[in-house]
């Protein structure tokens, strides 16, 4: 019998959702998401590519052609200690460097996500292999109430916040790490030159890979547990005549840890760079990705212990295959007009589109000899015959039963968008003013049908649960400061950003909606920000920030717009949903001197208009409300040690502690969920995180071993999105990689070589990446769930030319 790690604590349960924001700033093309939204309006000024001039963000240098040959990928590796953030800084901000990127372990379970579990208050998990079911949280905050950005543009999606596996787009995945240089993390509201909209937890943004000075490429593949493998590819042109670009082509594909989640992955990324002169730079980065497999379904506990942990309905039970293709192109301009004014702008566009067409058979459903539900049933469908407006399709005359005639749900989500960054620079004797605006437009077409044969019609007024055309345009215009006084010691960066949203959204008739018809509304706040940073004696700076800002509503806010008032009449109401408004403090400090840096920092985030997300059980219409008023608290620890080359190699390692909370702190009722009391925290999310690694490098080998807490979880109840007494226990988890380059010829292909091994999940740990209860057809609670990855072992092969 296979053991689950879950607990149950009767004596605490709290009940709270976690909060739907929705970040942002595009979603369209949503690098994750599912519409997500690059395009979403990223207002950062910063240069992903070259060295920072804002003292309030990490400086960025390019490694040169020689060591990226050296630093071949394939192999896990912890982050090299390369703490480049600022000592200035006025905010609480960390980097991952490319020596890591490049060397991160091949297995499937590897995200851009995932990986940056390496830093302070960050908690990741991929449900399947190749991003599939990506969630992200980042100091407590899930994926759609912080930004993450790609050269500074918003991947969050434009409608429903997250940036992968929002909206039920599992498999919305448009980077892989090695279409990455850097990656930048801020923390809290921060900086308006850098944060996007929505941004309340943080800001990470990823930063595209560059060309090098020399054309040089790499060739390389991996083969792993549960039939996973990879093959990629990387072309440098080098610089010809100003212009170099790069190439990289890469393909994953996993037969998954669970039963009949096999899934693979297409990557095909461009960048280039073109200095007209040594005052004007054109850039462009562009990303194109197809994913496609079938999707896990959370699984009751009882049958993985019966069954294994491995166990996944049978694919003629139900099944649910998904396809992800999105892109992304930003077109990066900046122009020196004097040593000390510079003029950016980015141009950026996307599309993201998610299909799915799942199978529930009726000869499987829930009943006395099959006591659990499947995932993907009609239950919902008899609520479409009490509309009389339609939909018209009646299951049960058509196919023989309602069940029959409700096997197969079609679901596409397609969202596109364009935006526009531009920013001037002004480098003063004793300033840096940042002055800058977005514009983002987003369209989202969502839509849902029923239907007992695949291919199905796909008919408005006949067999659809809804068809929705959604449009959201997003503006702000920014000022940012960063003075210097007292010869360099004392350092402020006050900013404000006004930020303007207006949404639209229109449906015709189908289950959720009596009549067709629209709604709108817009939204405005001035957003302010303000940090110091002192330094109290060489090395060590102390710093402290405020900040306030808002989300916007959920697109889901707007359902509840339709409806049939007392009388039977249809009416559209206007969108009572307000957005969650938060102030943000923290206090921080950080001490170097020479390979050694530690940063300690404490913050608290203060809601109003708290976002709860609600399922009507009868309809199964998700929607998000506003509840009472909430807070967020922690604390983090960052330690880091490079002591350089030693008697035994190249020595470095990293610990991390984390300790973050979120509670309510009014009582109010909500709809499906009940009483909501004042102390109670939310679910999902582990209150203590600790991450600790260690990496050894001596005449080409390379050696790394990493390991992670994590605290338990409450998790939650199936409609109300409210948390339960069970609980996820604590787990720790270790990975080990090790590597040895081989040099055979200063030139020409295979110069050389390098062989990794590595080892995911060494001690075989044995828990569950999500769970919430579920009530089977007895009326006996149980819960369901989702297991994680155990070991993996991993090989890989790389040659460089």
């Amino acid at each position: 019998m296979t053991k689950i790690s879950i607990s149950n604590e009767r004596n605490r349960c709290f009940p709270l959702q976690r909060m739907l924001t929705v970040a942002i700033c595009l979603g369209m093309f949503s690098g994750a998401v599912t519409s997500s939204a690059y395009a979403a309006g990223q207002d950062n000024t910063q240069d992903g590519s070259s060295a920072s001039t804002n003292a309030g963000a990490p400086s960025q240098t390019k490694p040169s052609s020689k060591d990226k040959a050296i630093e071949l990928s394939g192999v896990s590796v912890t982050a090299a200690v390369q703490n480049t953030v600022p000592p200035i800084a006025t905010f609480t901000q960390s980097v991952i460097d490319e020596d890591t990127l490049r060397n991160l372990s091949p297995a499937p379970t590897v995200t851009v996500q995932t990986l940056l579990n390496q830093q302070p208050s960050i908690f990741a998990y991929a449900n399947g292999p190749n991003g599939v079911e990506t969630n992200i949280y980042l100091r407590a905050f899930n994926s759609s109430q912080f930004s993450e950005t790609f050269d500074g543009v918003a991947l969050n999606d434009l409608f429903n916040g997250g940036v992968t596996n929002q909206a039920e787009n599992r498999n919305n995945v448009l980077l892989i790490p090695g279409n990455l240089q850097t990656i930048d993390i801020y923390r809290g509201i921060n900086n308006p030159a850098v944060n996007s909209y929505n941004s309340l937890g943080g800001t990470v943004n990823f930063v595209p890979r560059q060309p090098d000075d020399t054309m040089n490429g790499t060739v390389g593949t991996s083969y792993g547990s549960f039939h996973s493998y990879d093959f990629h590819a990387t072309f440098n042109t080098g610089d010809w005549n100003g212009i170099k670009q790069v190439f990289s082509i890469d393909h994953n594909s996993s037969r998954g840890w669970i039963d009949n989640t096999g899934d693979h992955n297409n990557n095909f990324y461009w960048g280039l760079t073109y200095a007209f002169d040594e005052n004007n730079t054109l850039s462009n980065y562009f990303l194109y990705n197809v994913n496609k497999g079938f999707s896990p379904f959370n699984i009751p506990v009882p049958l993985m212990q019966q069954f294994g942990r491995n166990y996944q309905w049978p694919l003629d039970w139900t099944n649910s295959p998904i396809k992800d293709t999105n892109w992304m192109d930003i077109i990066d301009w900046k122009s020196k007009f004097t040593d000390d004014i510079q003029f950016q702008n980015k141009l950026f566009f996307g599309r993201n589109e998610y299909l799915r067409t799942s199978f529930s058979n009726p000869l499987y459903q829930q009943s006395a000899t099959q006591p659990y539900n499947l995932e993907d049933d009609p239950s919902s469908y008899a609520f479409w015959l009490n509309n009389p407006n339609g939909p018209t399709y009646d299951p049960a005359a058509e196919f023989g039963s309602v069940e029959n005639g409700t096997a197969y749900h079609f679901y596409g989500y397609t969202t596109t968008g364009i935006g526009d960054s531009p920013s001037l620079t002004f480098n003063l004797p004793q300033n840096e003013i940042i002055v800058g605006g977005n514009v983002t437009y987003g369209e989202l077409h969502s839509r849902e049908y029923w239907y007992g044969t695949s291919p199905m019609p796909l008919v408005d007024g006949y067999n659809d649960t809804w068809d929705e055309h959604d449009r959201r345009t997003l503006y702000s215009v920014f000022a940012q400061d960063t003075i210097s006084l007292f010869d360099g010691t004392l350092h402020l960066t006050p900013g404000v950003k006004y930020i303007y949203a207006n949404t639209a959204d229109r449906d015709t008739v189908g289950i959720y909606y009596p009549i067709a018809g629209e709604v709108s509304d817009t939204e405005h706040f001035l957003s302010p920000t303000f940090g110091v940073n002192y330094e109290v004696l060489s090395g060590l700076n102390v710093y402290a920030s405020y900040g306030k800002n808002f989300k916007l509503p959920d697109i889901s806010a707007y359902y509840g717009a339709f409806q049939t008032d007392a009388n039977g009449n249809n009416t559209i109401v206007p969108p009572k949903v307000k957005p969650e408004y938060v102030k943000d403090f923290e206090v921080g400090a950080r001490y170097r001197i020479g390979g050694f840096s530690i940063m300690l920092n404490g913050y608290r985030e203060n809601f109003t208009n708290t976002f709860l997300s609600v399922t009507d059980p009868t309809s199964l219409l998700s929607t998000v409300e506003n509840g009472g008023s909430s807070r967020y608290q922690g604390a983090e620890l960052q330690l880091q040690n490079d002591f350089g080359q030693t008697a035994v190699g190249d020595l470095s390692t990293y610990f991390n502690y984390a300790h973050n909370q979120a509670k309510f702190t009014s009582t109010f009722n909500s709809d499906f969920a009940g009483q909501v009391t004042s102390g109670q925290p939310l679910a999902g999310v582990p209150q203590n995180l600790i991450s600790a690694g260690l990496v050894w490098k001596l005449q080409g080998w390379r050696f790394n071993v990493e390991g992670r807490f994590v605290d338990k979880q409450y998790i939650d109840q199936l409609f109300a999105g409210t948390p339960t007494a069970s609980t996820i226990k604590p787990y720790a988890v270790f990975n080990i990689g090790v590597s040895d380059t081989v040099h055979f010829a200063e030139s020409g292909f295979g110069q050389q070589v390098r062989f990794g091994l590595n080892v995911d999940n060494l001690f075989d740990r044995q828990y569950l990446n999500t769970a919430y209860t579920d009530t089977d057809y007895f009326g006996n609670n149980f819960i369901r769930g989702i297991i994680a990855p155990p070991r993996m072992i991993t090989g890989s092969v790389d040659v460089s030319f």
